[in-house]
């Protein structure tokens, strides 16, 4: 499917806010993409089509990723689940064959533990596209953005790591598998897929 066709059609399955989030995170996509020498081409199409799932119902979600793994949690959180279905979504919907923007699609929301540089282009630039509301460290994480991936991908998730525990819970075990490559000692606190946990809303 051409990128024109995969505009129309996403403009018709998001509501307009996220619809402006999916072309902003394309756009940073790319931009990040060309100052880290990734593939340009991937990392838009990944951002453009990273949230194509993101506003079907939680049901629908489990339906549209039938064939993926997934845990309890994520099959009860939409803010997790969409990050699964997207990849199936993208794959069956919108044709997308290609194993590594597959990949930034399905980790975009919780991390995981050895990601591509790929995948954290496309975490990176979905926390800091240009419509996000403002939160404490934005800009300096944008800045960040620019210069230093592996610097920006573990400001990121310990930033997420502090919000979740601010509300009480517990990051998601993708999540802190992806901090303990930047912080090992955290490895002791990775709890089996399953348990209770989660990532923040991206």
């Amino acid at each position: 499917m051409k990128r024109d066709k995969m505009e129309y059609k996403l403009k018709k399955e998001l509501d307009r806010q996220r619809f402006e989030h999916t072309l902003g995170v394309e756009q940073t996509a790319r931009q990040m993409a060309r100052v880290f020498g990734e593939d340009e081409e991937k990392a838009a199409l990944a951002g453009l089509l990273h949230d194509c799932a993101k506003c079907m119902p939680l049901s629908q979600m489990i339906k549209a990723a039938r064939r993926a793994d997934v845990d309890p949690v994520m099959k009860e959180s939409k803010a997790l689940m969409h990050a699964v279905a997207g990849r199936c979504v993208a794959q069956d919907v919108y044709g997308v064959q290609d194993e590594d923007v597959l990949g930034a699609i399905r980790w975009h929301t919780t991390g995981r533990a050895g990601m591509t540089r790929l995948e954290k282009i496309i975490y990176l630039a979905d926390v800091i596209e240009p419509n996000r509301k403002p939160y404490p460290g934005l800009e300096d994480l944008r800045a960040l953005c620019m210069q230093d991936l592996d610097g920006a991908m573990h400001a990121a998730l310990r930033q997420s790591l502090e919000h979740v525990r601010e509300q009480g819970k517990p990051l998601h075990p993708d999540t802190l598998a992806a901090l303990a490559d930047y912080e090992p000692e955290l490895a002791q606190e990775i709890r089996p897929s399953g348990d209770p946990g989660t990532a923040g809303d991206a």
